[in-house]
């Protein structure tokens, strides 16, 4: 006598394959990147007013939400937890650290005065938006996949933060010319939601520290204040967050390359395709 089949909304959380997250990357890039063509508004003018920022990046990304949301409760896939064994940090937490205070600064510093309400709620709204479904993509989905393949954080860490990086590519096919640049900004910054994540053990830390960069990033490039002196101390933060980076980045791929991607505690779970 078999056993009863287990009903899917019940089945053991599992983690991904490898090649399950890369379809779930590439299914999402391709539903998110073409409602944000159709709307017709370049990138470098997505948050120009409330109107262009709610057509061309909220309701993209608010479909690019619903495809996770759809995957995750499909799947069971475990990547939402919170880990048992989290990254040993010390310096490492300088990066996630300084990107706060670059976050307050520039807010601080920015022209309020040349931003409606309208405006500034659809840009928190998008930024809420990208900080959930690129976490969950990448920090949660890819870097799940990622640490079952890999044996050891480095090459984890490594390959889901240049991922990242080259994703941003994608922005070319928005009209983006200087999307080439953006690879290796988005590289450097996306180490910093990697270090929250596994610093913390919970996803939704990278998910506000990228919300809120994201948030910041693009009021700045619609109300900047240049003469104020916090905006100037925010700007001067930008410079320097780099190569604490590229730094950071050095320190974790050489203390970690021995490192295992995953706990003892994690080895059990489960993988599919």
């Amino acid at each position: 006598m078999t056993a009863p089949a287990i009903p899917t909304a019940h089945a053991p959380a599992t983690t991904p394959s490898v090649g399950a997250a890369a379809a779930v990357f590439v299914a999402y890039c391709v539903v998110v990147l073409s409602l944000m063509k159709l709307s017709g508004v370049s990138y470098e003018h997505f948050f120009d007013t409330t109107t262009t920022t709610l057509r061309s990046a909220v309701l993209p990304l608010a479909a690019g939400t619903a495809l996770l949301v759809a995957v995750l409760w499909k799947t069971r896939w475990r990547v939402m937890h919170d880990e048992g064994a989290r990254l040993r940090m010390g310096f490492l937490w300088a990066l996630p650290t300084f990107a706060v205070l670059t976050i307050v600064l520039q807010l601080a510093g920015l022209s309020w005065g040349k931003l409606t309400p309208g405006q500034v709620g659809a840009v928190l709204l998008a930024s809420v938006l990208v900080g959930f479904t690129e976490e969950t993509l990448f920090r949660g989905i890819i870097l799940t996949a990622l640490r079952g393949r890999l044996r050891t954080e480095a090459a984890a860490a490594g390959v889901t933060t240049v991922w990242f990086g080259l994703f941003h590519l994608t922005n070319l096919a928005l009209g983006e010319p200087g999307a080439v640049l953006q690879v290796g900004f988005a590289t450097l910054t996306g180490l910093g939601f990697y270090l929250a994540r596994r610093g913390t053990g919970i996803l939704i830390a990278a998910m506000i520290l990228h919300g809120a960069w994201d948030f910041a990033a693009f009021l700045v490039g619609v109300a900047p204040n240049e003469d104020g002196a916090l905006a100037q101390a925010g700007a001067f933060c930008i410079a320097l967050i780099y190569p604490l980076a590229a730094i950071s980045f050095v320190v974790l791929l050489v203390r970690d390359r021995n490192t295992p991607a995953r706990a003892p505690a994690e080895q059990g779970s489960a993988e599919t395709s």
